[in-house]
């Protein structure tokens, strides 16, 4: 599950460039499609390949710039380049720490206290899912709660920053849609806990995450 993959691919099928997925957990393979950057995804057009989700989706709108994925407004570019960043930076720190809470540490026998627990759930606000929220029993699983916690506060940015518009910045998807789209698309099928009740819980989020599904998909069943 590679939110950085799934722009890239959201970004070919917006533009309506067919292309074939190449999978592989070995080691080898990334330090020979990516010797400097050693990060995956990796695209290859003709020859040459470009490193970077955000790099590619450049490239890519230079190659094949019908639709724009960045506005020819400088200022609303910025902000659509700003926004994708802060979408590709906070889903990777979160998922770091989630992946960090679920490892052993010293102390996670302890007993924790009722109250620790009672006031995380009051600050997130809605209900937990049975998988994690109403059976908190280990120190490894508050951790989980606590970064659940802070998730559902960037979703609550998001929501923010949408508004009532259909696409962020632009009245068509820009670069900033594809990496919020990557980005909740991972949260809402990935490992998480309880990430898919929290979006659903925010509708706009939701239908934004469902109108780009769809755009994708309709894309991708056109002749080229």
């Amino acid at each position: 599950m590679n939110p950085f993959t799934e722009k890239v691919a959201a970004a070919l099928a917006l533009k309506r460039l067919p292309f074939e997925r190449v999978v592989s957990e070995d080691p080898e393979d990334v330090r020979r499609w990516s010797p400097i950057a050693r990060t995956l995804p990796v695209l290859e057009i003709d020859g040459r390949r470009k490193a970077d989700s955000s790099q590619i989706v450049r490239w890519l709108d230079g190659l094949f710039p019908d639709p724009p994925l960045y506005s020819n407004d400088p200022r609303t570019a910025d902000a659509q380049r700003n926004l994708a960043e802060w979408s590709d930076n906070s889903f990777s720190w979160y998922w770091n720490r989630w992946r960090a809470a679920r490892y052993p540490q010293p102390g996670d026998e302890a007993p924790i206290e009722e109250s620790l627990i009672a006031r995380i759930r009051d600050q997130i606000g809605r209900t937990l899912g049975p998988s994690l929220g109403h059976a908190v029993r280990t120190r490894a699983q508050l951790r989980e709660l606590e970064i659940i916690r802070e998730l559902q506060d960037r979703l609550d940015d998001l929501v923010g920053f949408l508004g009532d518009r259909p696409f962020f910045h632009a009245d068509e998807p820009s670069i900033a849609d594809l990496s919020v789209y990557a980005m909740l698309r991972i949260l809402h099928e990935g490992p998480i806990p309880d990430c898919a009740e929290a979006i659903a819980d925010r509708p706009t989020l939701a239908a934004f995450l469902d109108r780009i599904t769809r755009r994708i998909q309709s894309l991708e069943t056109q002749p080229d």
